[in-house]
């Protein structure tokens, strides 16, 4: 019997990323558009596994302040961070106590968060490869959820509309970091359809890589 043996990338590019005055340490093979160009056709199937975990997008980083001013109402809550990337959300809310679960859909992406708790010296997160269309996940557990630019694509709305329905907790929150695009507009109504309640906290621009992002943080609830 053959078996395969999975190799994670070393690190060959690093970011540094300041959140409320920390500057967080974030290690990648290279990226987005590096990883992407040295994809090939057996790698692009149904689920357009296109590396974006490599790179840290606006949303996550609002996301992260938004934790840090929340850090008391999280400690020793159960978390959930979904599509979690480089780890950024995750390592800021277990270094501010919370018991955090992350996911990401790629194998390489969360090695990453593993590795780059560990260089930032924190607590680690429980790092889980999901998929969010078939959550591993125990019913109505996470005090809080939350996801930074989730939302890009259409055909995911339903799929993390079941996910909230399943894991949060009576009376949990979810936060969703969204940058302001066009696409995202249908779903606040579409979770509002479904018994949630959606109300937007706050509109700020982040300072990302010699970029400024405008982005929105949404808050959803069940009533």
């Amino acid at each position: 019997m053959s078996t395969t043996r999975l190799t994670v990338p070393d690190p060959g590019s690093r970011v540094e990323v300041a959140v409320d005055g920390r500057v967080w340490l974030l290690d990648r093979a290279a990226d987005m558009e590096a990883l992407w160009d040295a994809m090939g056709d057996d790698d692009l199937d149904e689920d357009e596994r296109l590396p974006y975990w490599a790179e840290v997008w606006p949303a996550s980083v609002l996301l992260g302040r938004h934790i840090l001013r929340n850090a008391d109402r999280l400690k020793g809550c159960r978390c959930l961070d979904i599509g979690c990337g480089l780890g950024l959300t995750g390592m800021i809310a277990a270094d501010a106590g919370a018991q955090v679960a992350a996911f990401d859909y790629e194998w390489p992406a969360v090695s990453f968060a593993r590795h780059n708790a560990a260089l930032n010296k924190v607590e680690q997160p429980l790092w889980l490869v999901m998929d969010w269309r078939y959550p591993a996940l125990a019913e109505g557990v996470f005090d809080f959820i939350w996801g930074g630019d989730v939302l890009y694509e259409k055909r995911f709305f339903d799929p993390l509309i079941r996910l909230f329905r399943h894991a949060l907790a009576p009376g949990g929150k979810i936060w969703i970091g969204e940058p302001v695009r066009t696409v995202s507009r249908p779903v606040w109504d579409e979770l509002r359809a479904e018994g949630f309640a959606a109300e937007k906290l706050t509109v700020e621009k982040v300072a990302l890589c010699g970029q400024n992002a405008t982005v929105n943080l949404w808050e959803i609830t069940i009533p």
